[in-house]
């Protein structure tokens, strides 16, 4: 199993780090655009979904799902 150093990271952080990647592959108006339409769906209770979708994976499948997508960006 591979240790993800990055999840030591801090909310701040977190949020730093998202946007300066946001902004890099969208940028300034594709980032406020993301920004507009993920304020409607952010009163979800996120672990609640990760549970959901996640349910009956394991490490190894998400991690293979995660790789085979980036590759076929």
């Amino acid at each position: 199993m591979l240790l993800n150093e990055k999840s030591k990271f801090t909310d701040k952080e977190i949020i730093e780090k998202g946007s300066r990647a946001l902004i890099k592959e969208l940028g300034y108006s594709g980032f406020l655009r993301f920004i507009r339409h993920s304020e409607g769906i952010s009163k979800e209770d996120y672990l609640k979904l990760e549970d959901e979708i996640f349910d009956d994976m394991s490490l190894d499948e998400m991690f293979d799902n995660a790789k085979e997508h980036w590759e076929n960006r």
